[in-house]
């Protein structure tokens, strides 16, 4: 069995997901890495195809470590890809997630910020409403991994001037929790099968994920944890993902979806071996 890992390009040899890809290769066989910029995006006849410009032996899947939606999307119509593009495609966008969840799973409240051709203030009244979340407030943008582009406005100037630099991308608002600041959750799922979980804790910044600094720590979830961590797996169609809860035990709610999940650091903490069940859940799968 051959199997292509398509990744992002640019992402340094530093990036938690290249520790990823790594693993991925050192503990399968036929497995090749394959950065998305390996591909052209063409006409071909009467179809529009991604071509693989290394020529590499064609593959029996395709595990797809990026959020080239277009790429994957073309790949589909030759090959089994996992995650799918339509599970990428809910998961990436964080709005997008919250649409399709918040009205069946707990999420933590969120107001995304009016559709906008450039960087654009939002009318005062729009902004009244965002304020109604409390200061701090958490401007996050739609589509981000690591826990960059996450930010926190102390004040009414401090909004003003981040959404101002949050340009032309798509961004949303959601409250700060002083008490929950610093800590979440991450369930691995792999098939349908939780198969841990750990909590990151990060005291020098808001922000729990390791990439900012935090750190893990193996957790036992409760049922209601569980409950949630898998209903949002399944809702987007997922083969294996990074849900993120909320470090609350009575009330957890979802931060959010990952498709393409770093999990390096959950190896560390739990000792479980993430790439190896993925890889042999693919393997049961073809």
């Amino acid at each position: 069995m051959s199997i292509h890992i398509v990744y992002h390009a640019y992402l340094t040899t530093s990036t938690a997901l290249t520790g990823v890809i790594r693993d991925l290769v050192e503990k399968g066989t036929n497995l090749i890495p394959k950065p998305h910029t390996d591909y052209i995006i063409c006409k071909e006849g009467e179809k529009i195809v991604a071509k693989d410009r290394k020529r590499d032996p064609e593959p029996d899947a395709v595990l797809f470590f990026d959020k080239d939606i277009l790429l994957a999307r073309l790949l589909e119509e030759r090959y089994p890809v996992f995650n799918s593009s339509h599970a990428i495609a809910a998961s990436d966008d964080k709005i997008e997630t919250w649409r399709l969840l918040a009205p069946r799973l707990p999420m933590v409240p969120t107001i995304p910020a009016p559709f906008h051709y450039f960087s654009s203030m939002p009318e005062d009244s729009y902004l009244d409403a965002v304020e109604a979340l409390g200061y701090p407030v958490v401007v996050k943008a739609a589509k981000g991994s690591f826990g960059e582009q996450v930010f926190l406005a102390e004040d009414r100037a401090a909004l003003e001037e981040r959404i101002l630099a949050m340009g032309e991308a798509p961004f949303l608002f959601q409250p700060f929790d002083l008490d929950a600041a610093g800590k979440d959750i991450r369930v691995l799922i792999v098939g349908d099968t939780i198969i841990g979980a750990i909590k990151r804790t990060n005291d020098r910044d808001f922000r729990a994920n390791i990439a900012a600094g935090g750190r893990a720590e193996p957790y036992i979830l409760n049922e209601r944890q569980r409950a949630i961590a898998l209903a949002a797996h399944r809702a987007l169609g997922l083969t294996f993902s990074g849900i993120d809860l909320t470090a609350s035990c009575e009330r957890p709610a979802l931060i959010e979806v990952n498709s393409n999940m770093s999990y390096m650091g959950f190896q560390q903490a739990t000792g479980i071996d993430v790439s190896r069940k993925i890889l042999d859940h693919i393997a049961a799968l073809l």
